[in-house]
């Protein structure tokens, strides 16, 4: 009977590739066999890996050692490519086999909680249809990509629950897939008409891509290792944006991605993966620069999509996840990241962001009209360094039809970032400042209200920080703030979040300076080597990024200001969640400004403390050599931040002065 059946099926074989001209026939089975061939050559590569990390498992060494067994042992393979190993990291090593990418990771084939339970093998589930009103969404249905949910118990229910919810709220299908039956092509076909896709899984990042963790690398070709769309890992695989840019079956509708993954934007790749899911239609996809934690990104998660299923579009929610929150994810070092057509990569993704984006889970939202509003305070009394928020009440409160314009009387003493639904407070020196709102509703002014603000400066943090004669401010806050003390003679700052694990601690000074200008300051570190890091950065670009120890020896580092302008410093010590070593801390000593520390208002260029048409005119003078240097304030001059002084910052300054910036 078998054979009969066997004989059957190749005689069919045989009429349908009679129907086959010759040449597309050949070609046809070289490919095949092409294919099959290189695929046989990762597969013998990978069993010699295998083999040397089972023998090293056997005889009791540790993860370091196993990692170095197999990479000797990928090293001696003559089919591995010479002098194709990178991204070297604690847990694994990339390398390529004929120009196919691939990358061994220690900590997910050996480091997975092997007392959870795993899913059935295979596994596909779809469930709920949703009850909410879909209005007039582009797409309503909601998929949850899920590799490692079941396989490793670090994977709660959260990512699950909230896309449930999602759907439930749009009136869509929630679509979870999971374990091996998350393979590359399934991922990618399941792509297509979703409003919503969560990534539920472990991440990965090489050169220039992110890449999320499959439990398989089924369905994965030759093209997509070659092109490093794919990574092989043995049994397992990684795959990034490009993957699923390259095999979606169509555009995606306009759907929202959010990457709950290590490095989902790739610093060094401008966010290749976030890029190649627009390329694919993709309207909003959300990331971080670095490595985040599950905690961090369940709390922010919760708080996004809170509001979003609320009717919030997403710069709105974004800005209430950072409020809430905070930014880097306040259990690790990651800064939240969104792209879309109006929102780039950021050119410093390791800062806070500000987005435009309006996507709304809902499609447009019909107008609802503004009938009165409140803000949450009417004075702040506010450290130097600490953050505060004003909040908008709305009434109704879902009212839609209205724009707010927040400005600042003093912009030396506060910075402010406001939008439809809050403004951000940040003080920067001692004084004091009004914020005020104003609502338009259309072109004309609905109404305005006001907030004082008192900012008053930390004295033992300037007289522990500055050098004798010193009048600079600095401000810290934050559950871990810098904290003073006497040691060896000197009076010091020094970061506090010693043994706190996942935690930082924070010292800024903002102050105007003239190109050339320098400060100076002196520190000492100590910590765990490559993993705990004291930064120092210059307006959110990072300067100093040191980490180990120079416990006994202070070092002395001198920044230049290479054009006019306001500058942020900031100093940091911050950990991971793990491990303590040396002091465990950064100490911060003798900081000195070789020029005026006096506060700068922009466009206040006679240093009267208004911005009026007399600073436009002695601008105007300066162009034109009527008058010199010592005659402006040219801190405050450069006002669209070029580097050069023209008619361009005078016309801003008059603006400024009628009211109309």
């Amino acid at each position: 009977m078998k054979t009969r059946k066997l004989a059957a099926m190749f005689l069919a074989l045989i009429m349908v590739l009679a129907l086959v001209p010759a040449a597309s026939l050949a070609e046809g089975i070289e490919k095949i066999a092409d294919e099959a061939a290189a695929m046989h050559k990762l597969d013998s590569v990978w069993a010699d890996l295998e083999a040397a990390e089972a023998e090293a498992l056997a005889n009791g060494m540790d993860r370091f050692d196993v990692i170095n067994a197999v990479y000797t042992a990928a090293l001696n393979n003559v089919k591995v490519d010479k002098d194709s190993f990178s991204d070297f990291s604690k847990d694994g090593f990339y390398f390529t086999v004929d120009g196919m990418y691939n990358a061994y990771n220690f900590r997910l084939r050996n480091e997975l909680d092997t007392d959870c339970a795993p899913v059935a093998e295979d596994e596909f589930i779809i469930t709920i249809e949703g009850k909410g009103a879909a209005k007039d969404a582009e797409a309503v249905d909601v998929l949850l990509v899920a590799p490692y949910y079941g396989h490793d118990s670090s994977f709660t229910d959260q990512y699950k629950v909230e896309a449930q919810s999602i759907a439930d709220a749009t009136g869509g299908s929630y679509t979870l897939i999971q374990s091996t039956g998350a393979t590359g092509p399934v991922i990618a076909e399941n792509y297509l008409d979703k409003a919503v896709v969560i990534y539920d899984s472990h991440g990965t990042q090489s050169g220039t891509s992110s890449y999320l963790c499959l439990t398989t690398n089924a369905g994965i070709t030759t093209e997509d290792y070659n092109n490093g769309w794919a990574v092989r890992a043995g049994s397992a695989a990684y795959i990034d944006g490009r993957y699923i840019e390259h095999h979606v079956a169509g555009t995606l509708a306009n759907t929202f991605v959010w990457m709950a993954i290590c490095e989902g934007m790739k610093r060094s790749g401008n966010g290749t993966t976030g890029t190649a899911l627009l390329n694919a239609g993709a309207g909003v996809v959300y990331g971080y620069s670095q490595s985040v934690t599950f905690v961090g990104d369940y709390v922010y998660e919760e708080t996004f999509w809170n509001e979003m299923k609320n009717g919030a579009n997403t710069c709105d929610a974004f800005e209430t996840m950072k409020d809430e929150h905070g930014v880097p994810d306040p259990y690790g070092d990651a800064y939240p990241i969104i792209m879309s057509e109006v929102d780039a990569f950021p050119s410093n993704p390791d800062s806070e962001q500000t987005v435009y984006t309006e996507w709304n889970l809902f499609g447009a939202q019909e107008p609802v009209a503004l009938e009165s509003f409140t803000l949450s305070e009417t004075d702040l009394n506010l450290t130097l360094g600490q953050e505060a928020n004003i909040l908008f009440g709305r009434v109704p409160d879902n009212a839609n039809a209205y724009e707010l314009v927040w400005t600042s009387s003093n912009e030396t003493v506060i910075a402010i970032e406001g939008n439809n639904r809050r403004c951000k407070v940040n003080a920067i020196h001692s004084g004091s400042a009004v914020v005020t709102c104003t609502v338009f509703v259309g072109e004309e002014i609905f109404g305005t209200a006001t907030v004082n603000v008192t900012v008053t400066a930390d004295q033992d943090l300037k007289a522990a920080l500055n050098v004798e004669g010193g009048n600079l401010e600095f401000g810290t806050g934050g559950e871990y703030p810098f904290v003073t003390l006497t040691e060896d003679n000197r009076y010091l700052a020094k970061s506090s979040n010693a043994a706190r694990n996942s935690s930082k601690s924070t010292l800024t000074l903002t102050i105007g300076m003239l190109q050339g200008e320098t400060l100076t300051f002196e520190y000492l570190y100590g910590s765990e080597n490559n993993y705990d890091f004291f930064n120092f950065k210059v307006n959110d670009s990072q300067v100093l990024h040191l980490s180990g120890t120079n416990n006994s020896n202070w070092n002395s580092y001198t920044y230049t200001a290479a054009a006019d302008g306001l500058y942020t410093f900031t100093w940091e010590f911050t950990k991971d969640s793990s491990v303590n070593s040396g002091i465990d801390c950064v100490k911060i000593d003798n900081v000195e400004y070789s020029g005026d520390s006096s506060p700068v208002l922009m466009g206040d260029v006679n240093g009267d403390g208004v911005v009026d048409n007399i600073d436009a005119m002695i601008l105007i003078r300066y162009t034109l050599g009527l008058i010199g240097e010592n005659d402006i304030d040219l801190r405050a001059a450069d006002m669209d931040g070029d580097g050069a002084y023209t008619s361009v910052d005078a016309v801003i300054i008059i603006r400024i002065a009628l009211g109309m910036n």
